[in-house]
């Protein structure tokens, strides 16, 4: 027997993922049909890690108790826009143990426009039980779905929400060609674990791979990303090999989850953001730099807007000094340059200046 709900929800699909296995969000999308609570006196975790039991006690309203379960959560991910989570767990004492072959499946697949298509399924036996308490189960499973749209609207940050209406306001954001001077510093170094901070729609984060690097592509925007993913699916059945590259669609301004030296290459193109802000993205870079490993910062020089040329604020814009000042000085090289180069800007092309920092640690 099948009980299911299926919705689009308002969210990036990395935001539903992480909601999935918050324990938190299952209890609010639960309640207050269902109330749960923990059997030890830890609480709940912050997350349900895959392949692992999490016994819980369950009420009816808060006032009928129906005993204790157990949530099995298995993930299979097919690929960043494709994944799919299982609980396979089970009724452990009260008249949750009546219910018999359970198995609930939570799949979600990326849209174009940013959000998440999400279909919920729980299979259970057909015995008496399961058959009487079909209505009831059918009711909590609509309120469910109902309930995960209205928190998915809070999941993605108000930075992914900005730049995806950024992204759909156009066919394609970027030429979705690599950056000149990326190109020139990652050919020289071939780096074998990259960073591609402010992904865009990927076209660094693809030339990074193609040169064989494993290759990890953030990016603020799930639209940019989707279409990232797409140009990857593409090149990859075009040229018969796989492309190493892991995205997430995340607000690089928060704290990074990755560990200190992982990456003997790590580029940021183009983010530019309030001093402070980046600041503090600098200071992750140069955490998550590997010993050897090489960090290319690379923005639009401040002199550009004094021509006319339409750029971020002058506050977003950063110097020579405050590059050099990011960079610890027990690195081994650091250096700032001024380059030039050309730029398609209202149809005819333009002579523009980026700042660029090259340095290895």
């Amino acid at each position: 027997m099948k009980i299911r709900t299926q919705a689009t929800l308002p969210a990036s699909i990395d935001s539903v993922w992480d909601a999935l296995h918050t324990p938190a969000v299952f209890t609010a999308v639960s309640a207050p049909f269902t109330l749960f609570g923990t059997t030890g006196a830890k609480g709940l975790p912050e997350r349900f890690e895959s392949d692992r039991d999490y016994e819980f006690t369950a009420s009816a309203f808060g006032l009928i108790p129906m005993g204790t379960q157990i949530i099995h959560l298995v993930d299979e991910v097919t690929s960043w826009a494709s994944r799919k989570v299982t609980d396979l767990g089970r009724g452990v004492s009260g008249p949750l143990a009546s219910f018999t072959g359970w198995r609930h499946e939570m799949s979600v697949d990326a849209r174009a426009d940013g959000h998440t298509d999400f279909r919920d399924v729980l299979h259970i036996d057909t015995s008496v039980s399961s058959k009487l308490a079909w209505p009831a189960m059918q009711l909590f499973w609509l309120w469910r779905g109902m309930r995960l749209r209205a928190l998915a609207k809070s999941f993605d940050s108000p930075i992914t929400r900005s730049w995806n209406e950024r992204y759909l306001s156009k066919g394609a954001m970027w030429s979705g060609k690599v950056n000149p001077v990326l190109e020139e510093v990652a050919r020289a170094c071939s780096p074998k674990r990259a960073l591609d901070v402010g992904a865009g729609e990927g076209a660094d984060a693809l030339f990074l791979a193609e040169l064989g690097a494993d290759t990890v592509a953030v990016e603020a925007s799930s639209v940019g990303v989707y279409r990232g993913v797409a140009e990857q699916q593409a090149r990859q059945a075009q040229a018969g090999v796989s492309l190493p590259i892991s995205w997430r669609v995340a607000d690089i301004s928060r704290p990074w989850s990755w560990r200190e030296g992982e990456f003997d290459f790590m580029s940021l193109q183009f983010v530019h953001t309030d001093r402070e802000t980046r600041a503090s993205i600098w200071s992750e870079a140069v955490a998550a730099t590997a010993e050897g490993g090489v960090l290319l910062i690379v923005g639009h020089d401040a002199s550009d807007a004094s021509r006319g040329i339409p750029r971020p604020p002058a506050d977003r814009c950063f110097s020579r000094e405050e590059l050099l000042a990011a960079i610890p000085s027990d690195w081994s090289s650091t250096e700032v340059t001024l380059r030039e180069r050309t730029q398609l800007i209202h149809g005819n092309e333009t002579t523009v200046a980026d700042i660029v920092l090259v340095a290895e640690r």
